[in-house]
């Protein structure tokens, strides 16, 4: 059983929430709701994950980078280049007792932005690269039934308005609430999951599902509703190497509100492939290594007709090591 404890560890999705591309990590990372840990105690997980999105959709279509000579882009930013997304997370989980855990994600943020400003006569880029804490996640876990083979439970957590939401692309000009480090809400976070082994095999599966919506805004801005819905698969290929696979759908609902900053051309949904390997280097320590390919992706057209689209991923990474103690 410990040999499959990282089946639940970071799988970076490829989403599609806002024009320019701000992808982040949301993959199931639930390790109790995966059945895959049995110890009591402290476990801290430090991973590590890539996204670059520079690929403009509208739709489920891929469409032409605009050009910044267009004159109907005068003097507007032109997502023509690129967002590359790095992530830096550090989970704690801890077991209070058999049903009950709770875990803090701690998300430190590199996130590196390019695009144009539209000018018939003149190629002007602007560029904005930060590093920055995110917002934190506090998230119970409690067990409505489970034994060695099968489980379920639910959720309940809260993120909480820790990143700042004030950097500037520019000096004088904000930078989009989508890829700034925090969103300034708190949300609520609320889900559900199964788990089993398959009897007297080295199979098991999971589904989860779980949604994300803000409570409480400031400044205007209020970030679409997020749902996944997860479903997985591990398979032990010795006693230290077990072989991980995924599907992770995600579904974001537009930003909103009267900030210049909240963009209407945002959200979107996705479906996402994610192998992965984990390997255990000692009885208590794990690590592991993920990719993640888009199936499917739909990125939300524009309100105003636009037929720029959002910038999008076209595969994703992730690796890490985690610590029982």
């Amino acid at each position: 059983m410990k040999t499959k404890l990282l089946f639940a560890s970071l799988l970076c999705t490829t989403n599609v929430y806002a024009s320019c591309g701000s992808s982040f990590c949301a993959v199931n990372t639930h390790w109790d709701t995966q059945g895959l840990v049995n110890d009591d105690g402290l476990r801290i997980d430090l991973r590590y994950s890539y996204a670059k999105a520079d690929i403009p959709r509208v739709g489920s279509a891929k469409v032409a980078k605009p050009l910044p000579t267009d004159p109907s882009l005068s003097g507007a930013e032109v997502e023509n280049m690129r967002t590359i997304n790095q992530t830096l997370t550090m989970d704690l989980d801890y077991a209070i007792n058999h049903q009950w855990n709770i875990a803090v994600g701690l998300p430190w943020l590199m996130r590196d932005h390019a695009h144009q400003i539209g000018d018939p006569s003149l190629t002007i880029v602007e560029q904005k690269s930060f590093s920055a804490l995110g917002d934190i996640r506090v998230v119970g876990n409690y067990k409505l039934d489970s034994d060695h083979h099968a489980g379920s439970g639910v959720r309940l957590g809260l993120k909480l308005p820790t990143g700042s939401t004030n950097l500037e692309m520019v000096p004088g000009t904000p930078l989009e609430s989508s890829l700034q480090p925090g969103s300034g809400s708190t949300d609520a976070i609320l889900g559900a999951y199964y788990h089993q082994d398959v009897a007297d095999s080295v199979w098991g599966w999971f589904v989860s599902g779980q949604m994300q919506t803000a409570l409480k805004t400031r400044n205007d801005y209020r970030p679409g509703n997020d749902v996944t819905l997860d479903a997985g698969v591990h398979y032990e290929l010795s006693p230290a190497l077990t072989g991980l696979l995924q599907l992770n759908a995600q579904f974001k609902g537009r930003d909103g509100g009267l900030n210049p900053g909240a963009n209407p051309h945002s959200g979107g949904r996705s479906l996402n492939l994610s192998p992965g390997l984990s390997f255990a280097v000692a009885p208590r320590t794990k690590l592991y290594g993920f990719v993640q390919l888009p199936l499917y992706q739909y990125a939300n057209p524009d309100p105003a007709g636009s037929p720029y689209g959002q910038l999008t991923a076209s595969w994703s990474a992730s690796v890490g090591v985690s610590q029982t103690f």
